[in-house]
């Protein structure tokens, strides 16, 4: 691995200087194209690591404003597609919090169209979403519709009120963010002394990005931040939170959309399985997968 010029960009995580390239690689431009499920595009661009605290992150970071308009633009006619698996990968994650947190108030960031807040709901949490897509956060809403709360905003738009929470969970969000130690700051702040963080993200030390290096699906253009176990506890304790536990878990989708994610990765024989159960009831059959992700837990000291 070659060490990136002095000048260069310095770590997200710990402002370290010391940046070797991890995976040089062309394009990685976030476009309407390369974002969300319906993403045509998945060239990653080129992806660096930290000498000092191994944290690995994308030579591209957009600005802020520019990630908040592409994310109210994105297509999300894939993710709804897929609405069966999510709501039994959100049924797991409510398994995973219970572990933890027992009920009161739980804010969900980037709650997308909604199926982990209703599954909340229905288990009694008082709830609350906050998603900058209108499309999503349209359905959010009506996913609770009586039963809680959706802001169509950024975390920071949604202007929520500082200690209010019990639990707060970020399902594929922290890796999105462009500063993430000030997003995760910003996320500890709302939470009440003792309450609980829940994080799922991808996991650049998992079996699965090793084994696949370039090829692994979660190398993607919006995903500017890739933390693993290590990273992610120095994260959490740069704002205050203490880490409590991390797990993993598989998501749930049709073995259509699995089969076509793995052959726009190259991955061999995917693109032969994606043509043969296409618009069959075998592509329809919602299966669990491990992709290489983790499950954390924080408490607010």
């Amino acid at each position: 691995m070659s060490e990136v010029d002095a000048v260069g960009p310095k770590c997200p995580l710990c402002s370290g200087g010391k940046i070797e390239i991890y995976i040089d690689a062309k394009g990685g431009t976030l476009a309407a194209d390369a974002l969300g499920s319906s993403r045509t595009n998945v060239t990653h661009g080129k992806i660096l690591r930290c000498q000092s605290c191994r944290f690995v992150f994308s030579e591209f970071r957009p600005a802020d404003e520019e990630l908040h308009t592409l994310y109210r633009q994105m297509d999300p006619t894939v993710y709804e597609k897929e609405a069966p698996g999510r709501l039994k990968t959100a049924e797991r994650h409510l398994k995973m919090v219970g572990r933890h947190a027992s009920g009161g108030k739980l804010v969900d960031v980037g709650c997308a169209s909604g199926s982990f807040l209703s599954v909340a709901a229905e288990a009694g949490w008082a709830v609350t979403g906050v998603e900058p897509s209108e499309v999503l956060a349209s359905h959010a809403k009506e996913a609770v519709r009586g039963r809680g709360e959706v802001y169509c905003s950024t975390l920071q738009e949604a202007n929520l009120a500082p200690a209010s929470f019990d639990a707060l969970t970020l399902w594929d969000v922290l890796e999105h963010v462009t500063d993430p130690v000030a997003f995760l700051g910003d996320c500890a702040g709302l939470l009440k002394p003792g309450g609980y963080l829940f994080a799922n993200l991808p996991d650049i030390s998992s079996i699965q990005a090793r084994l696949l290096g370039e090829r692994w699906p979660l190398l993607l253009a919006e995903h500017l931040n890739y933390f693993d176990r290590d990273t992610l506890k120095l994260c959490g304790e740069k704002v205050g939170l203490q880490w409590v536990a991390f797990d993993r878990r598989p998501a749930s989708f049709t073995l259509e959309y699995i089969l076509y994610r793995l052959s726009q990765h190259r991955i061999p024989a995917s693109e032969f399985g994606y043509r043969m159960v296409q618009k069959n009831a075998l592509g329809s059959m919602s299966i669990p997968i491990y992709l290489g992700e983790t499950f954390a837990v924080w408490t607010r000291s």
